[in-house]
């Protein structure tokens, strides 16, 4: 394992995921919605994963156990996380939302210790329970148990996701192969949900449909790829705990570029988040 690639991708990927929201609010004022979004940003990347794929020469065909395990991939993070996240909007503040979706971490950890038999180290707790109590910080709004039931749900996908990319050995294929893949089944699966439902929509203006591959860029061909980067040098809980690093950059982007506004509280769970991540970041334990 290479522990400085694998903490550079982790966070990378959580800044990446931390400023796309923005982007995404802008196509949704430009006659998009989160479902739309959530399938053009897997169904954009497609091409671009290809063509990577095709000038690195690394086969593109996967064999039949590879395949049932990038569908189980390819219904998680990008699909059923998404859906999940996006549907509890509907219920409880998106403030909300996001604190409880961030129980992912320590699922992750208690999954890797109680199950998996794994060591996690003192810097490692130290840094969960900070990160813990400043994504707990933002926690606010009106309660909704439907809500509830949904951020949770998209966390604990999200951190099955997380755990599914270590101990199922997709981690040893190429990162891009994995992206490529799991971008195919979750578009199949949001096509489907999406025509059912009637909310995929399929006409935007120039600037929306530029908005939205921006965002099938950094997020399905960037991020979803550096994933299991991290995943593979750093292991699943120093890189759910890294991923708190997310929140805070959606914080400052919402203040830069929406106008959003800001408290005291918010700063200080900011505060508390980076100290976690600096923790992961200079600790000597390597996750695995």
């Amino acid at each position: 394992m290479n522990k400085t690639k694998g903490l550079i991708f982790a966070i990378l990927a959580a800044f990446i995921y931390g400023f796309t929201p923005v982007l995404g609010k802008l196509t949704y004022l430009e006659g998009s919605n989160s479902m739309s979004l959530t399938f053009y940003r897997n169904f954009l990347s497609i091409p671009l994963l290809f063509a990577i794929l095709k000038y690195k020469k690394i086969p593109v065909a996967a064999d039949k156990n590879e395949l049932k395990k990038l569908a189980i991939l390819g219904s998680m993070g990008s699909t059923l996380t998404a859906l999940t996240l996006y549907a509890s909007y509907n219920y409880i503040s998106v403030g909300m939302s996001t604190t409880i979706h961030y129980i992912y971490p320590v699922l992750v950890t208690v999954a890797c210790v109680f199950i998996f038999k794994e060591k996690i180290s003192k810097e490692t707790i130290i840094a969960l329970v900070l990160s813990t109590v400043g994504v707990l910080m933002f926690f606010e709004g009106n309660f909704s148990l439907v809500g509830i039931f949904l951020a949770l749900l998209s966390g604990v996908v999200y951190a099955a996701h997380l755990l599914f990319i270590d101990k199922s050995g997709l981690n040893k294929m190429y990162p891009f192969k994995i992206t490529f893949y799991a971008a195919i089944f979750s578009s199949v699966y949001l096509f489907i949900f999406g025509t059912i439902t009637n909310t995929l929509v399929f006409k935007m203006t120039a600037t929306g449909w530029f908005f939205t591959f921006l965002v099938a860029f950094f997020v399905s061909f960037l991020a979803n790829t550096f994933i299991p980067i991290a995943v593979k040098n750093v292991g699943p809980t120093s890189t759910s705990i890294l991923g708190m690093f997310e929140p805070i950059t959606s914080i400052l982007l919402g203040i830069i570029f929406l106008g959003e506004p800001t408290t005291l509280r918010n700063v200080a769970s900011c505060i508390l988040i980076l100290a976690g991540v600096l923790i992961v970041t200079v600790s000597k334990d390597k996750n695995k």
